[in-house]
Formats: C-alpha cells, sequence, structure tokens
C-alpha cells in the first residue's frame, strides 16, 4: 500500500541526515547514525517490522559494510607506510622538475597524479596529498585546494580499485536478484556508462583548472593564457580518458583509473619534457616573484625513484592478474570465503565474504607490509602508522556503517504487519508523481547532493543507489543508467563536498576558506553536470 503521507515519513532519515551536515554542521558520522536510529524508530513503530527481522537486516548491512571498509583501511593503510617510509617524498620531488610552468604543473600533479591515487586509495586522499604538493611549488592556497577538488572527480567512481561502483551494486543485490538481473552484467554495464558519461566531460577538466587559475589568479594575459593552452590541456586529458573508458568497458572498475592514469601519466610528462604542445609563453601567479628560482630538493637517485614507484606497479599488476579471468586466479580466491547463513534466524538472509579476493587484504595490506619490510620500518612504526589510519578510519566507519544498514533495513521494510510497501518503495513512488520522465536528469543531482552532505561518491551511493534503482523501476527507465547517473553525480559531488574542502584547506594552511573554495567549485561542478545531461540527451544511453 501506497500513501504520500507514508512516503513523507519514509523520506525523513534522508532528509534529515541532509540538514544536520548542511545546516548544523553535522559530522556524517553523527548525521547518518541519527538517521540510522530514526529509521529502527519507523520500521518497528509505523510499518510494523518485527524487531528480530530488524536486527537481522541490520547486523546484513553491517557485515556488508566491514566488507567495503577493509577496501578502504588497506588503501590508507598503504598510503601511509609510503609517507612514514619517505617514498612520497621521492615521488613529490620527482614531479617538481617536469615544468615551470603552473598551469602544466597542475594538470599533471592534480589532475594526473590525483586521478593516480584516487585510484589507488581515494577516500580525500588524492586532494590532500595534491594541495600541499601544489602550495610546495609556490601555488596560492586556495589555487592549489580549488585545482585538487576540481580534479578529483572523473576518477572517483572508481576510487580504491572501484569501491564506490561495487559498494553501490553490493547494495542493491537484492533487487537486482529481485529482478532476475545477472550481478556481474549489471556491474559491466554500469562501469561502462559511468565511464562514458564522465569520460566525455572528464576531456574539459584539465581546462576548466587552467581556466580558474587564469581568471582568479593571474593578473595579465587572462584570455590567452586559457586558448594557448587547450591543445596541452586535450592531449592530457586524452591521454587519461581513453584508456580510462576502454580498462573500464573491457577489464572493469577495478582498473579503469588507477591503470588509466599511470598511462596518463607517463605520456604527459613526456610531452611536457619534450614541450610537445606546450606553450612557449610560461605563465605565472600575479604578484608572484618569477626570477627567483624554485626550493628544490636534492634530485633523488633512479634506484629511490624505483622504490617509490614500485609498490604502485605492484599493485596494478597483481590487480591485474586477480581481477582478469584469463589468468585462472579469479575464480580460485572468490571462491575461498566466510558464509554466515540465515542471519538471526531470518530464512534466506545469507552473507558471503569473499576474503581472499577483498583488495583491502590483498593487494593493498600485502603490499604495504612488503614495502615496510623492505625500507626496514620498525615493528613500532608500523603499529604508529596502523594507528593512525584507525583514526582516518572513525568518522567514515561509523558513517558507512549506519547508511549501509539503514538502507538494507529502508529495502526490506516491506516484510511487516502494516501492508505498507517498504519505505524507499514509497519514496520512490513519490518521486515518480513529482518527477516522472524528467528523472534521469534529476539523477546525477541527487548524486552530488549526496556526496556534498555526506563528504564521500560511495556513502553518497549507499544512501540513493537502491532509491534510484527502484525509482528508474517504476518509471520503466533504464536501472543500470540511472545508477551510473548516480555514482556520476556522486563523482562530481567530491568537488564541493565539506569533508573534501576541509581536508584540503587543513593540508594547505587555509583555514577559514571554505566558503570561497566551495564558490570556486561549483561552477565546474556544474558545467561538468551539463555535459553528463548532454551526453544523455544525445548519446541515448
Amino acid at each position: 500500500m501506497y500513501s504520500t503521507t507514508c512516503a513523507l515519513i519514509a523520506a525523513v532519515p534522508l532528509l534529515l541526515a541532509f540538514f544536520l551536515m548542511v545546516l548544523f554542521n553535522t559530522s556524517a558520522s553523527k548525521s547518518v547514525g541519527i538517521s540510522f536510529l530514526l529509521t529502527i524508530i519507523l520500521v518497528l513503530f509505523v510499518w510494523k517490522v518485527d524487531l528480530l527481522t530488524t536486527a537481522a537486516y541490520a547486523i546484513y548491512g553491517l557485515l556488508k559494510a566491514v566488507d567495503l571498509l577493509l577496501i578502504v583501511a588497506g588503501a590508507i593503510f598503504l598510503q601511509n607506510t609510503l609517507k612514514s617510509a619517505g617514498l612520497m617524498d621521492v615521488i613529490r620531488s620527482g614531479f617538481k622538475r617536469i615544468s615551470p610552468d603552473p598551469r602544466i604543473q597542475a594538470i599533471i600533479i592534480a589532475y594526473l597524479f590525483g586521478a593516480f591515487i584516487e585510484g589507488s586509495a581515494g577516500f580525500g586522499t588524492p586532494a590532500a596529498l595534491a594541495a600541499p604538493l601544489l602550495v610546495g611549488l609556490g601555488f596560492p592556497a586556495v589555487a592549489a585546494c580549488v585545482v585538487s577538488l576540481i580534479s578529483n572527480s572523473t576518477p572517483v567512481p572508481f576510487a580504491a580499485v572501484g569501491t564506490p561502483t561495487l559498494t553501490t551494486i553490493s547494495n542493491i543485490t537484492s533487487q537486482l536478484e529481485a529482478s532476475g538481473v545477472s550481478t556481474d552484467a549489471f556491474t559491466s554495464a554500469v562501469t561502462h556508462k559511468v565511464c562514458f558519461y564522465l569520460g566525455i566531460g572528464g576531456i574539459v577538466v584539465p581546462l576548466l583548472l587552467v581556466a580558474v587559475l587564469a581568471l582568479f589568479f593571474g593578473s595579465e594575459r587572462k584570455l590567452r593564457s586559457i586558448t594557448e593552452m587547450i591543445p596541452f590541456s586535450i592531449l592530457a586529458a586524452l591521454t587519461f580518458i581513453v584508456p580510462y573508458y576502454l580498462l573500464g568497458t573491457f577489464l572493469g572498475s577495478e582498473f579503469a583509473s588507477i591503470i588509466g592514469s599511470i598511462i596518463g601519466m607517463l605520456l604527459t610528462v613526456l610531452a611536457a619534457k619534450f614541450r610537445i604542445l606546450v606553450p612557449k609563453y610560461v605563465w605565472h601567479f600575479k604578484n608572484s616573484n618569477t626570477n627567483v628560482e624554485q626550493n628544490l630538493e636534492e634530485v633523488p637517485t633512479k634506484k629511490q625513484f624505483l622504490l617509490a614507484w614500485t609498490p604502485y606497479f605492484s599493485i596494478a599488476l597483481l590487480l591485474l592478474v586477480t581481477r582478469v579471468s584469463a589468468f585462472g586466479l579469479k575464480d580460485i580466491l572468490k571462491g575461498i570465503t566466510i558464509n554466515i547463513n540465515n542471519i538471526l534466524g531470518v530464512d534466506g538472509l545469507n552473507f558471503a565474504f569473499p576474503w581472499a579476493y577483498n583488495p583491502g587484504i590483498f593487494p593493498f595490506i600485502f603490499v604495504a607490509l612488503i614495502t615496510a619490510l623492505c625500507c626496514r620500518l620498525s615493528g613500532k612504526r608500523i603499529v604508529q602508522v596502523a594507528k593512525s589510519t584507525g583514526r582516518q578510519m572513525a568518522n567514515l566507519t561509523i558513517a558507512l556503517v549506519a547508511g549501509v544498514a539503514m538502507v538494507q533495513i529502508m529495502m526490506n521494510s516491506g516484510v511487516n504487519t502494516s501492508g505498507l510497501n517498504s519505505m524507499l518503495s514509497q519514496i520512490s513512488q513519490l518521486m515518480v508523481d513529482i518527477v516522472g520522465s524528467a528523472f534521469p536528469y534529476m539523477s546525477p543531482v541527487i548524486g552530488i547532493f549526496g556526496a556534498f552532505v555526506s563528504g564521500s561518491c560511495t556513502v553518497s551511493s549507499t544512501l540513493f543507489g537502491p532509491l534510484q534503482y527502484e525509482t528508474a523501476e517504476l518509471l520503466s527507465l533504464s536501472t543500470s543508467t540511472i545508477i551510473a547517473l548516480q555514482i556520476t553525480g556522486g563523482a562530481l559531488g567530491n568537488m564541493i563536498c565539506i569533508n573534501n574542502v576541509v581536508a584540503v584547506t587543513s593540508t594547505t594552511n587555509a583555514p577559514g576558506r571554505e566558503g570561497h573554495i566551495i564558490r570556486l567549485c561549483l561552477l565546474p561542478c556544474l558545467i561538468y553536470c551539463a555535459i553528463v545531461w548532454a551526453v544523455y540527451m544525445f548519446a541515448g544511453i
């Protein structure tokens, strides 16, 4: 049974999370946690689902979140290990010597290196690493923050080897099974469409970086400073976007960002080194002293460079051999599982954890520990790295666990004695009544909104993915298209999400400038979204 009143009541937990984060500046963990508790109250007393069933689906959501959190923890642990071993300093030092032009530095470091960090770690790490590196090169703090945030968009759906995309689909597996849809086929379709939407729009991202720098941080030749960079910007974009699209479409969500960015970095660095399509004029920030040499550290040796990059190349190789079926390891690893059947006695509510296939365990933690041994990090240092990782994970853990559990309860609240449709079904029907066939244009906006308030594409899609899927079914729209648009919007929302903005300002000593930074990032976000709309409209996928 559907009613507008019940639909509005069902929407309260999601709206509450939004208002707590936006109007009262409450953290994502507290906001989603409070919404989770409210969902339980509504399910028990309005939808009249029995306590045991409610608890069972909450536990099921917790187990699904643990699987995802291991990926994030492994990625951050690897990143912290490299920093503790001094390998990140070696990587940064190499980037400083590629070009004296801040426009090219922004493209290589914020756009391409940031995409690589996003593909391997994700969750706000790229902007937090790229921004201070750019400040070290002489960028004003606000400029470094803005270009780092704008760049953190195209690679986001495939962060930490595909976590946002895989999380979204993992959270709707019961809906896919009910619709008789193959999870693998659906994953492939969604990945292809995300690559298509973000890939075409992503071609303009390097030029957007140049435009922001020239218009807001330059003093002269503003228009020419943009137009003369068009050839190099497009070249840099294509070196990443083309492999990004092909890898995502034919190999899967694990590879698009991490390997695509490696290819893009190598080709773009070579182009910059050999001055291919590089403008003769070297642009500078206003009020900068062009006669002062940049403060460069001692040049690392080739051995140091090789050691610094070996963990990343090892991860790319291990992912390749364990994710491509032709090597024969994929099915073996996926078959090694921990199974929990009939959770709390609820018949058919089963959870399978393929721990050997979890990239957080292998290769992230595995490679991190091998790297620590090779760099002779002491046991005490490794423990410190683990503690630091735990502190970084704290807020995300609460938000993701509460978010996944809340959505699972909302999805399955139709098993009740009240006769009401599930909470998500109620909300979906309300959205159908309000928006109708124009829903695909609203879909990425919902994704942007979710990422803005939660600070994560993963959390955005966790909260709204099942809702969008159900709405698509009610409207007889392509469910893979709508989910792809949701993930795409979640990626674009990373440009302006509060958590990322706070992270970059804290690493660049620019506190208090968050509002100004969001305003500078908002127009590029809207431009990218408009391109996605156009791609959907004219491409028909």
